[in-house]
């Protein structure tokens, strides 16, 4: 009788791996590439972001923007376009990056921990990781001739978003395609 007794519960032992497996498997978001070619770039998301568009007016012209965010219940990550940011501002792109970046730390009591300059294809850009009391955010900022590409990700403080990384990471500049 040991036999299947022993056989039972490696039949058991195996049923509780598969159902957790399975589990594990529900709960894990699964990743997909969205491409924009109007806006010039592809990004991983674990689910389908969401488009909203500005525009605000600037001194030689409108300045558009284009979000891309999906709303996760462990934070939130978003492509942010800025369109004609350069031309419209008549600033140079250092300038232009430095009004984004102190933009990312004028949150209310957002306190800067860490910044790194960065660069995407040889593009110039800067990874900041910020915080106040209740949201930690890891943005980075990319300027690519006129444009600023800036990929966000929030989430609490207390509990980081585990791909953060990944999201990040898999941002690509694409052909842009005008519409």
């Amino acid at each position: 009788m040991h036999p299947s007794r022993s056989a039972m519960r490696r039949y058991a032992a195996t049923a509780a791996l598969v159902c957790f497996a399975a589990a594990l498997t529900a709960q894990t978001p699964k990743w997909k590439s969205y491409s924009y070619p109007a806006d010039g770039f592809r990004a991983t998301f674990p689910s389908a972001p969401q488009l909203d568009t500005k525009s605000q007016p600037a001194g030689a012209g409108p300045i558009e923007l284009h979000s891309y965010c999906a709303h996760l219940s462990a934070g939130d990550l978003c492509v942010a376009v800025i369109v004609h940011g350069a031309q419209a501002t008549g600033l140079d792109t250092d300038s232009l990056l430095e009004r984004v970046k102190q933009g990312v730390l004028a949150g209310e009591k957002t306190k800067k921990l860490s910044e790194t300059p960065i660069a995407l294809d040889e593009r110039k850009g800067v990874a900041l990781e910020t915080e106040n009391d209740t949201i930690h955010t890891s943005t980075r900022i990319y300027l690519v001739g006129d444009v600023i590409y800036q990929t966000i990700v929030t989430s609490p403080v207390a509990a980081k978003y585990a791909d953060t990384a990944r999201f990040l990471d898999s941002f690509r500049l694409i052909p842009r395609v005008p519409k």
